[in-house]
């Protein structure tokens, strides 16, 4: 069976709690008279510090067209395999308010946009021989089951790490300064690993402003994985059964690097420092009644 379909939704009045908080009595910038120990002064009401409001005034829209083909299980087999296609946009700063004085400021890529989704997924019970006894127990009963994703990497955005906005918020984008942001990712993964993407074409934003780079304009390294498990059940009775479970987590050991540092500011901007789980093997009995 094969099917297609689109599917969208469009949030607003979204709650920012768990994406912090927007700054509402940040510094006001003043040309030639502002710096960072004067912040306080230069607050909207400077007789309050950091005011964080969490409000339910986000917005969000996500359209994906989805395929998918599937055989149902028959003669102990079954496959499913599924692409969803995809863009999420919304208003949410990365971590808050990066731009308290311009809602749109914050508006692109979502976090969770991943335009590309591969699943494809299968269960085959391996047919019983025609054997008895503790031949049959031994040899017959198994299973295998596998899941395949492949998908794109999250969006990440290239930070200043500097308050040059003088505005007491700290979330200052970067300046794009010109050239391809990006680096061919066809690299091997020892010059991956030292510069993700290209540093020379950002440098921090000039005083008074919160970057000219868009939010989320570049992706993290993208990712394959692969989940397979070896299954043998051992029928007790009717009611009551064993089963025992061999399971291989990223079975081809596959290096799915984590995002980059995004930090201007910090020595290791541009390098990968971590990656996702290796192989990973787990034994399993489980009873069934």
């Amino acid at each position: 069976m094969a099917r297609i379909a689109y599917a969208g939704n469009k949030g607003t009045y979204l709650a920012s709690g768990a994406l912090g908080f927007r700054e509402s009595n940040p510094a006001v910038y003043i040309p030639g008279a502002s710096t960072t120990g004067n912040t306080q002064s230069r607050r909207i009401n400077p007789n309050f510090g950091p005011v964080g409001l969490f409000s339910s005034d986000n917005n969000s829209h996500y359209h994906s067209v989805r395929f998918n083909i599937e055989k149902r299980y028959a003669h102990g087999l079954t496959i499913l395999g599924n692409y969803t296609f995809s863009k999420m946009m919304d208003d949410f700063g990365n971590s808050g308010t990066t731009n308290p004085f311009n809602r749109r400021f914050d508006y692109g890529r979502s976090n969770d946009d991943v335009p590309h989704v591969f699943h494809f997924s299968g269960v085959w019970q391996i047919p019983n021989m025609p054997l008895h006894g503790l031949a049959g127990r031994l040899i017959n009963g198994w299973s295998l089951s596998g899941v395949n994703t492949w998908s794109s990497g999250f969006p990440i955005s290239i930070t200043s790490g500097k308050d040059n906005s003088l505005s007491g918020v700290g979330a200052d984008r970067a300046d794009y300064v010109g050239g391809a942001p990006g680096l061919d990712t066809g690299r091997s993964h020892a010059d991956l690993i030292q510069q993700y993407f290209n540093v020379s074409a950002f440098t921090f934003n000039a005083p008074g402003t919160f970057g000219n780079s868009g939010k989320n304009i570049l992706r993290s390294p993208r990712s394959f994985n692969t989940d397979m498990g070896v299954l043998k059940d051992f029928r007790a009775n009717e009611r009551m059964a064993f089963q025992f479970r061999t399971e291989f987590f990223n079975v081809f050991n596959n290096v799915n690097f984590s995002a980059p540092s995004t930090n201007l500011a910090s020595a290791s901007v541009g390098k990968i420092t971590s990656a996702a789980n290796p192989r990973i093997l787990q034994l399993a009995l489980k009873f069934r009644f």
